[in-house]
């Protein structure tokens, strides 16, 4: 079991004001708040990112002290609700993700609803439409979003050179899959260990051939998966498996862990959020190129995938001035631009979009372009479901199960799940 570390270790006194406030409160002097942040990078580059943030902030409240906890990312993710259970004041302001997997806690009463420092705040006129939605649940807000950043392949433009048409379809996607296998060498690594990259590969299938809002309808539990349009998915699918698309024994291999065949050429791309980009060393970063998803039947609308990270509040922090102070220092000036600078992702606020990085600039392109975004199939899905649903996609890939096994597999973990919520 991983357990919480702090860092940042600025105080470790924990004040609670005992009576409500209102959010035009002005700070008092001769007070002094605490504020804890409960955060999940991934790596020192995201750490130091947030170090600064916080930094920024402290300098703007003098009076507010700043603590936080780290947890490790898959144990965060797997066990949010326990930790929000078990919080025993430890954390006031926690890292989330917007969609489905704020529903799910703004549905358990895990988090404050926070609409009424949205309406006194006025952050319906500072954050896109998109970043609102994504932060409700029955048109209540329950989450500030921080960014959020597109998904695509990533590429050694070193390698790719000699084959520049390799993303414009989904034919000259499985051409040069065979063209690197025959060379030795993979077009895509992957690592499936944690199985969320894999979702990935379902994602884009099924937006690229049904569209986003069967997609949604599919992932809400709505549509079997026995349905011939899902069958299409897993055929397409199938396809890139039997071009030898993908770097072999995934299943052993974090998502970290399987960056390494791109960095010494084994392979020549991964399907990954922008995100990763911190973990990437220099020399390699320079050399990497950006592409969406191939086109894969003629016609079809682009969507993309885009989710968007967010920050809500533990019920605690309804009586702590300083958890409305940090978001709202979020949402002014440029404290998510300078953010999102260095955490490679794209900030959601209405009116600043702009960044000098290149890959932002290639994903802001991208996502103003899109038809539709999606959050990510794990965000869009129930937990119940979709965790053992993306260890099933996993079992395909690595070829332990046939398509039809893995759609019967699906289909009855749809009936037990959904059955059960509704």
């Amino acid at each position: 079991m991983n357990y919480p570390s702090k860092w940042l270790k600025l105080l470790s006194l924990s004040i609670v004001l005992l009576v409500p406030w209102q959010v035009n409160a002005q700070r008092d002097s001769d007070s002094q708040y605490t504020l804890t942040l409960v955060l999940m990078p991934s790596s020192g580059k995201q750490r130091q990112a947030y170090k600064q943030l916080i930094a920024n902030f402290s300098g703007a409240y003098p009076h507010v002290d700043v603590d936080t906890l780290v947890y490790e990312n898959e144990y965060y993710k797997k066990n949010i609700e326990d930790i929000l259970q078990s919080n025993d004041s430890e954390g006031d302001l926690f890292f989330w993700f917007g969609g489905e997997r704020l529903r799910g806690l703004a549905k358990n009463n895990l988090i404050l609803d926070i609409s009424s420092w949205w309406k006194q705040a006025g952050w319906h006129n500072t954050f896109s439409q998109a970043a609102q939605h994504a932060s409700q649940y029955q048109q209540h807000y329950y989450a500030l979003p921080i960014n959020y950043y597109q998904w695509g392949f990533y590429y050694r433009q070193s390698m790719i050179r000699y084959q520049p048409n390799t993303f414009d379809n989904w034919q000259q996607f499985l051409l040069s899959c065979q063209r690197f296998a025959k060379q030795g060498q993979h077009l895509v690594t992957i690592g499936s260990k944690e199985a969320w990259p894999v979702a990935a590969w379902f994602d884009y299938l099924n937006l690229r051939i049904n569209g986003l809002a069967f997609h949604q309808q599919l992932l809400a539990g709505e549509i079997a998966y026995t349905d011939k349009r899902v069958e299409q998915i897993f055929s397409y699918w199938q396809q890139a498996i039997d071009a030898q698309c993908f770097v072999p024994n995934s299943g052993s291999l974090g998502w970290k862990q399987a960056l390494p065949a791109m960095y010494r050429e084994k392979a020549a791309a991964v399907l990954m959020g922008n995100f990763f980009l911190a973990t990437v060393p220099d020399r390699v970063r320079n050399d990497l190129g950006f592409a969406a998803f191939p086109p894969v039947l003629e016609g079809q609308k682009r969507y993309e995938e885009a989710p968007i990270d967010v920050i809500v509040a533990h019920p605690q922090a309804q009586s702590n001035i300083a958890a409305f102070w940090f978001l709202d220092f979020l949402s002014k000036g440029d404290a998510l631009i300078e953010l999102n600078q260095q955490l490679g992702k794209i900030n959601p606020l209405s009116h600043r979009n702009n960044s000098e990085d290149r890959f932002i600039q290639a994903g802001t392109q991208l996502l103003n372009k899109a038809s539709g975004v999606s959050q990510f199939f794990d965000r869009d899905s129930p937990k119940q479901f979709a965790l053992p649903a993306m260890d099933i996609m996993v079992e395909f890939l690595e070829s332990r199960v046939t398509a039809s096994e893995a759609l019967e597999q699906l289909e009855a973990l749809r009936i037990k799940v959904f059955k059960s919520i509704h």
